[in-house]
């Protein structure tokens, strides 16, 4: 997992929070995906987060019943490193090196916490230490890590040193082409520079399946590169299109989404019972400002819903998150979403009780609060069927 870290794992991060949203039936909260996506750099790896709840309990036993347990040091602190915690590893690698002075192990993995804690100038000697010891250790990572040091310390011909003899042994890795490029570019040889992003590029197409799906991050990386460093008009053409391209999927598949939270399937549609009611959401939504008692001034161009009566309703209370009157029995509106909201109008899915004493006897309507003066109209009809089915309306005045 170190120095980098797998894609795929990441998606449950964005698999829950899809799951989220659609338990919370609330569409918009999908864009945090994007922000999701943003901060994936700062999140920690969620296999990550599991050894670090989970067996870094075990080592930390383990390592104060055993001040000279190496091992559980190491392991300790790489736990920590995945998760994102370089300062916590900081004093675990420290106490392993004093035990065993010349671990190459151990040192690549201070220089790697020291480099992730800020501290790059102090990163360095680890990392120098662990090549001297053994030039093979983790494949030459300590090289890429000493060159995103010295990156972060500006001195870009060490970097560009460091990344070459890292590029040498892992002439594979994508990700080390385009930090040879940015090194290049930033000490003025654009052609190096775009040699460089194109052999990754290149590199990246003749990998093998699994690889190729492991390193796609690192594909856009390099042709992101190709448009913010080199400037290239293909690559930012390329770039604005594909951003076109996306912003048009965005649009079209908006609506479907949509459908997707406010409306059951064919199959629960017949008819809505206990089960597709989500009771846990009934009353999680604002009527806002229309709270108040009402009287009941007519009910015009009234028409049954199914098993409906025609008995006259009074006693009209628009509670902070729901709505109730009597009729025969004690009915209740009780708002499960809000579609719209303004000054003089709310359109919203509510949870229609026939007798708020048997919970079990419900349906899914539709509603409209309309403000026109001093007057407001409410208007409900069966969601199944849509606002052209047959609905009730009443003329309400508050008091």
């Amino acid at each position: 997992m170190i120095p980098g870290r797998t894609l795929n794992s990441y998606f449950a991060y964005y698999l829950a929070w899809a799951f989220f949203s659609y338990a919370l039936r609330t569409p918009w909260l999908l864009l945090g995906l994007v922000v999701l996506l943003l901060l994936r750099p700062f999140l920690p790896n969620p296999a990550a987060l599991a050894r670090l709840f989970g067996r870094a309990r075990r080592l930390r036993a383990q390592v104060a019943v055993n001040r000279a347990n190496v091992t559980a040091r190491r392991d300790l602190a790489t736990i920590y490193l995945d998760g994102l915690r370089a300062r916590s590893a900081l004093p675990l690698l420290r106490e392993g090196l004093a035990l065993s002075p010349n671990d190459a192990e151990l040192l690549y993995l201070l220089g790697l916490s020291l480099h992730r804690s800020g501290k790059h100038e102090e990163a360095l000697s680890p990392l120098v230490q662990a090549v001297d010891v053994d030039p093979r250790v983790r494949h030459g990572a300590p090289f890429s890590v000493a060159g995103d040091a010295l990156s972060a310390l500006g001195r870009w011909e060490g970097a560009l040193d460091a990344y070459e003899h890292y590029q040498a042994d892992n002439s594979s890795d994508v990700s080390g082409y385009t930090r040879l490029a940015r090194c290049h570019a930033k000490l003025g040889d654009r052609k190096a520079a775009r040699a460089a992003l194109h052999e990754g590029i290149r590199t990246w197409r003749l990998l093998p399946g699994s690889m190729m799906r492991r390193q796609f991050g690192y594909l856009l990386r390099a042709h992101w590169a190709r448009a913010v460093v080199l400037r290239e008009p293909t690559a930012i053409a390329s770039l604005l299109a594909l951003c076109a391209l996306l912003a048009s999927a965005g649009y079209f598949a908006y609506r479907p989404v949509l459908g997707l939270f406010s409306h059951p399937s064919r199959h629960e549609r017949r008819p809505y019972d206990v089960s597709y009611l989500d009771f846990a959401r009934c009353g999680s939504q604002s009527t806002a400002d229309f709270v108040g008692k009402y009287d009941v001034l007519s009910e015009p161009g009234q028409r049954q819903l199914p098993d409906d009566n025609e008995t006259s309703a009074r006693n009209f209370e628009i509670m902070p998150d729901r709505i109730q009157f009597d009729s025969v029995l004690r009915e209740e509106l009780c708002l499960t979403k809000v579609f719209e909201l303004t000054a003089g109008s709310l359109r919203a899915e509510a949870v229609w009780h026939e007798d708020i004493a048997d919970p079990g006897d419900a349906s899914l309507v539709g509603l409209r609060l309309d403000r026109a003066g001093d007057t407001t109209t409410l208007t409900f009809w069966d969601a199944q069927d849509g606002p052209s089915s047959p609905s009730v309306s009443y003329r309400l005045r508050r008091r």
